[in-house]
This record gives structure tokens, sequence and C-alpha cells, in this order.
């Protein structure tokens, strides 16, 4: 009977031990919920999406550029072989290409971002539900 005893309070005593160290967790995870719901919450994601929106338009728009620049760069060979260049002239071209190329990565790190906190972010949303001034910067940006 003794023996019985102590298992069944050795039994409790574990118990209790893992409720009173697994408590904060549950809160923690309480204490999460309760901030994806603030206004704090809704207004940051708001305005990250907001601002990443405005980072790609603006990496857009140094792509355009450079795009524009190596056009009229070319223009001023026309009609010469690239072999035939002189080699300042076939090293800039290089440079710009290398410039262009690596606001193309940019411009896909920030539009793979936006996706994908996009995807996660509206899973939540259904019809109707998201502010209109949300929906302004819900965009979809394709990849280079």
């Amino acid at each position: 009977m003794r023996g019985r005893t102590i298992v069944g309070f050795s039994l409790f005593a574990v118990l209790t031990a893992g409720a009173i160290a697994i408590s904060p967790v549950i809160c923690g995870r309480r204490e999460q919920v309760m901030d994806a719901v603030s206004p704090d919450f809704v207004l940051g994601n708001y305005r990250w999406f907001k601002n990443q929106s405005a980072a790609i338009q603006q990496v857009n728009a140094q792509i355009a550029s450079i795009d524009s620049e190596i056009v009229g760069y070319r223009r001023n060979f026309e009609g010469m072989p690239f072999a035939l260049w002189p080699f300042d002239a076939r090293e800039e071209l290089s440079r710009k290409e290398a410039i262009k190329r690596g606001y193309i990565s940019q411009y896909n790190m920030l539009a793979g971002q936006y996706n994908a906190r996009k995807s996660d972010f509206t899973r939540g949303w259904t019809e109707g539900e998201m502010p209109d001034t949300l929906q302004l910067f819900m965009k979809d940006y394709s990849l280079r």
C-alpha cells in the first residue's frame, strides 16, 4: 500500500511540475495571439506593405534607368561588332550590365519577400473584410 502511495505522490509531483513549467508557454502563446489582433500589429503590417511596395517600385525605376543607359551606350557603337569596340567601352558596358543584374537580384528578393508575406498575411482575410486602404498595397509582383 505504501508503495502505491509513493508512486501516486511521485506521479502527482511530476504532473504538477510539468504544468507549472508549461504554463508560461501557454500564457506566452495567448499573448502572441492577442498581439496579432492589436491595432499596432495591423498598423505595422500596413506600414510594412506600403514601405516594401515603395522599395520595389524604386528598384524597378532603377532597372528602367540602367536599361536606358545601356541602350544609349550601345547606340554609340551601332553597326560596329562588339569585338571591335575599344576595351574600355566593352568594360563599361559590362559594368552597366552587372549593375542591372544587381538591381534585378534586389528586385527579386524584395518581390519574393512581399509575395511570401502577402500570401501568409491574407490567409486569414475573407472577401470584404480587408480594409480598403490596405487593398491598395496588395499586389502580386512577378519575379524577373
